[in-house]
Formats: C-alpha cells, sequence, structure tokens
C-alpha cells in the first residue's frame, strides 16, 4: 500500500505541473473593431515557436525505484538511473530506447543489506512510445512499450530464496517534458512495470500488482 501511495503522489506532482501548459496555449494579437484596437486571445503558441519540439534527443539522470506486491516488504526502495535516446518526428509522438539500472538492499538481511553495496543490482532496457498530451513547450505525455531486465544478487545467502535473473516487462507511465530554449530538455517521469518471467525473488509473482516503480528526473537536449 505504501508503495501504490507513494506512485500516486509523483504521479500527482508531475500532472499538477501540466496545469502550467495552459498558460502558453493562448496570445493576444490585435482585433481592430469600430471603437478601436481591443486585445482578445487568440490560438495556442505552438510548440515550434517556443523551443526545440522535435527531431532527436538524448537525456540523462536519476531518481529511485521500488516494488510493489509481495516484494513490497522485503525489498527497499532504492537509487535509479537512466538514459534515453529517442527521436520525435512531430510535436506529440516520440519513439525511444532507454536504458535503465537500480540499486536494492533486501530488509530482511538488515540495516545496510547484506552486501558491500546493493544486495541486487538490476540493468534493464526498454523500447517505448510517447504521446504528449498537448503541443506547447511544457508538455505531459503518456507512454508504453516493451522491455527486458537483468537482476544480480550480491552477497546474499541462497537461504534468502533471491537468484541472478533475466525477465521481461511492460513499462507504462506518465510524464512531464519542458524545452528550455531551443536545445536543453528536462523530463520527469513515473513509469510501472509489469513484470512477465520473473523469477529472483522468492515472494515475487508475474501479476500487475507485483511490479516496479521507478520515478526518473532526467536532462539533455533536442537536435
Amino acid at each position: 500500500m505504501k508503495s501504490v501511495i507513494r506512485m500516486g503522489l509523483c504521479a500527482a506532482a508531475l500532472w499538477g505541473g501540466a496545469a502550467l501548459a495552459g498558460d502558453e496555449w493562448k496570445q493576444t494579437e490585435p482585433v481592430y473593431g469600430g471603437s478601436g484596437m481591443v486585445q482578445e486571445p487568440s490560438a495556442y503558441v505552438p510548440a515550434a515557436e517556443a523551443g526545440a519540439d522535435r527531431g532527436l534527443y538524448v537525456l540523462l539522470g536519476g531518481g529511485a525505484e521500488g516494488y510493489t506486491g509481495g516484494n513490497a516488504s522485503s525489498l527497499n526502495p532504492g537509487f535509479s538511473y537512466g538514459a534515453t535516446v529517442g527521436f520525435r518526428p512531430t510535436r506529440q509522438l516520440g519513439v525511444e530506447l532507454n536504458y535503465s539500472g537500480g540499486l536494492t538492499d533486501v530488509d530482511d538481511a538488515g540495516p545496510g543489506g547484506a552486501a558491500n553495496g546493493a544486495d541486487i543490482v538490476r540493468n534493464g532496457g526498454q523500447a517505448a512510445v510517447t504521446l504528449g498530451l498537448t503541443p506547447t513547450r511544457l508538455q505531459p505525455y503518456i507512454l508504453g512499450g516493451i522491455g527486458v531486465q537483468n537482476y544480480n544478487v550480491n552477497g546474499l545467502s541462497p537461504l534468502f530464496g533471491y537468484t541472478d535473473d533475466t525477465s521481461g516487462f511492460v513499462p507504462a507511465g506518465v510524464g512531464l517534458r519542458y524545452n528550455i530554449g531551443k536545445l536543453l530538455t528536462a523530463d520527469a517521469r513515473v513509469d510501472y512495470n509489469i513484470p512477465f518471467s520473473q523469477d529472483f525473488a522468492p515472494s515475487g509473482e508475474n501479476g500487475f500488482w507485483d511490479g516496479r516503480y521507478q520515478a526518473l528526473l532526467q536532462f539533455g537536449g533536442t537536435y
């Protein structure tokens, strides 16, 4: 339940910022009438006029990740990091290749975990499609795709039941990106990753509620 609440708070923070995008939707231009010139709102300002909105982009960043379902109580949330290379052929459609990693300690192994470092090191990659919900410079978006990940267990006795494993997952998420000028891009996103063929943990299953969540803040550029 705590993991679900964390996800909800992260998503709320991202979507709350989306309301600011409305400020870019409207501009004023002169309209001449019988009483002279007046100002009236007209169409939104396209992202093309406000900053970089399409083309190749590269992002790097970090954040946190954790687990839900059967793994929520036994695996502590830990540090996460990622890199993204993508291409936006239009203002609202994008395709991405993502790398992400995560560091996790097993709660039952005691404070700080069992290993000198993370008890479990995760490395993964995914291909995803993003869909922008507005054509503005500050743009909320949704994403979905397919991925594969590898778990490497360090310093844990076999009695804990954790083992090295490679499995697949389906990422689904929401995000908020902001183009700063014509090159710089800031991107905040929350993903929920639904596993399949996952066997690294004794308590984990492969259902919808037995997944992994990740929140990343990334910075980069569009070229």
